[in-house]
């Protein structure tokens, strides 16, 4: 009975080893199909931070469609003279902890002249390296219960199993931060909540997006934050008050496109209200550009 219930515990983990070895693979096949321009030595550099929708999930091609790259476009036309290529990272679902501790590595690699930072949709679900711990009023859970999920969120198979689980509701964490299947988004892309608490989560978005601040102050970099298209919750007045704060602009993509008529007709299909399709992301790039002419961010 022993070694079948050993035989079975090893069964079990080499499955899972194999699965995760699997979707990194998977990861690392689409990112090799969708790879980021290289470096062009440019006179100007502007790296994009964010997640999925900077990278451009929900576009018919993420490299080619997403703001990043339209941005860049239309920055060269108005500035001929001038080589300016936009950067951005490729990994998708980050939470802002993670931008954060790649920040020093970020700015080395490329150099930028300016910033752009989208971040902080993926706190509540990805907590992979996450301050929760700082913000965790119950120090038992913070040592034992937070430790334990940041480090399974680390494996690709988690993170699947559990997307899965609130996917289909059949997860329902008992803490009181919030998930999927707890909350809805109405017309105003606001979250509604009913019990759950869900300032944690933009507690770690202040502080990690007003530490990025700080690192582009101490690198003279200049800086935009903006707001998500179809978010306008919480982390829309995070944004917003952080920008202030540091006398940053703000990028208010939220009010563009809750002005449109048929402003559905911008998004991708996979999340209402979620990822932009290619004319959303022209216009999340045509709101920054303007911005950066308002600004003379480029002389």
């Amino acid at each position: 009975m022993k070694s079948k219930i050993l035989l079975i515990v090893l069964g079990l983990c080499l499955g899972l080893i194999l699965v995760e070895v699997f979707l990194r693979l998977v990861g690392f096949g689409y990112y090799s199909v969708y790879r980021i321009p290289e470096d062009a030595a440019a006179d100007y550099r502007i790296f994009c931070i964010g997640e999925s929708t900077t990278w451009g999930v929900g576009a018919s091609n993420p490299i080619l469609k997403g703001y990043p790259r339209q941005l860049e476009e239309m920055l060269r036309e108005k500035f001929p003279h001038k080589n300016i290529q936009c950067f951005f990272d490729e990994t998708i679902g980050q939470n802002t902890s993670e931008i954060l501790e790649k920040m020093p590595t970020y700015i080395k690699k490329h150099q930028p002249n300016l910033m752009i930072f989208m971040v902080g949709a993926n706190n509540w679900w990805n907590l992979d390296k996450s301050n929760i711990l700082l913000f965790s009023k119950n120090k038992f859970i913070s040592e034992t219960y937070f430790k334990i999920l940041v480090f399974l969120d680390r494996f690709r198979v988690w993170k699947l199993f559990k997307w899965i689980a609130y996917s289909l509701g059949l997860k329902k964490e008992r803490w009181n931060y919030g998930w999927p299947s707890e909350w809805k988004v109405d017309e105003m892309g606001k979250i509604i909540r009913n019990r759950y608490d869900w300032s944690i989560f933009m507690k770690i978005a202040e502080y990690d997006i007003m530490e990025m601040m700080k690192i582009c102050q101490l690198n003279n970099i200049k800086a935009i934050i903006c707001s998500y298209p179809g978010e306008g919750g919480d982390l829309y007045y995070v944004h917003k008050s952080i920008a202030q704060k540091f006398r940053v602009p703000f990028v208010d993509n939220f009010k563009l496109f809750m002005s449109l008529p048929r402003r559905e007709e911008y998004f991708a299909k996979d999340v209402p209200y979620g990822h932009p399709n290619d004319e959303g992301y022209r216009l999340v790039a045509e709101n920054i550009f303007k911005c950066i002419l308002e600004n003379k961010l480029i002389e």
